[in-house]
């Protein structure tokens, strides 16, 4: 691997410890570097598995990190995550492509993506920093470390053209069956698709466009909230309930 931080993560993961202070001259200069950081990890622990991507902020990119393959598991299943992290958790909406977004002499737009959208599901996702101190670790360290992922599950499929607006989009996540964070609104549906476009271009950037059969996570709804229990469960109307549980 070309980048220290890149040994530093790798080992970490394989290890499940945590690094417990981080050398400033391991801190990615900017997000360029930190992406390339992300990259270079994935590679190692296989192949990309899907993508989180940021709802689009007002006045900046938004951020983003492949996921492994390793880290993705379908709703029901028994987790054993490696890690002595402090658990988070998320409630999100994803999307499954239907069709490639390939390199091309052009960028994509919201109604490009919109077009290649087969599927939305329901996601959670479970963080598990590899920092001893996440709140004191550099943003783009944060970033390099796949943005703290640890964990994603999706949820049984519906058709995202039957779906309403994302904006009103009303949701329950409980931990042990006990509510412990609900919405009724959230990022709008024409602000995911802006993120999702982005990553497109993004994703051509880096090498790796995105392709038919692709799962992106679009960003907390819910969360990120301490995970102090085993069971986690979403709700949210039009959704078939998705449930996962760590061992």
């Amino acid at each position: 691997m070309s980048l220290a931080l890149s040994n530093l993560l790798l080992a970490q993961h394989n290890a499940g410890t945590l690094i417990e202070t981080l050398d400033e001259n391991l801190v990615p200069k900017d997000r360029a570097e930190a992406y390339v950081v992300q990259s270079e990890v994935v590679a190692a622990l296989g192949p990309i598995g899907a993508w989180k991507v940021q709802p689009y902020p007002a006045d900046a990119e938004p951020l983003t990190s492949p996921i492994p393959a390793s880290f993705v598991f379908p709703a029901g299943d028994a987790i054993a995550l490696n890690t002595k992290a402090a658990l988070l958790v998320e409630a999100e909406v994803a999307v499954t492509l239907k069709s490639d977004l390939p390199a091309f002499d052009g960028a994509y737009g919201p109604a490009d993506v919109l077009a290649a959208i087969g599927t939305t599901q329901l996601a959670i996702e479970i963080l598990a920093p590899r920092f001893a101190n996440p709140a004191a670790t550099p943003s783009l360290a944060g970033i390099a470390d796949l943005q703290s992922n640890g964990a994603v599950i999706f949820g049984a499929s519906r058709s995202f053209d039957d779906l309403a607006e994302l904006g009103t989009l009303e949701m329950d996540l409980l931990v042990d069956g006990a509510s412990i964070g609900k919405v009724t609104e959230g990022p709008t549906t024409e602000r995911t698709l802006r993120s999702l476009a982005w990553l497109a271009n993004h994703a051509v950037s880096r090498g790796t466009p995105l392709k038919a059969g692709d799962v992106i996570i679009t960003g907390a709804r819910i969360g990120a909230l301490p995970l102090n229990g085993k069971t986690i469960t979403i709700t949210a109307p039009g959704f078939e309930t998705i449930t996962a549980t760590l061992v």
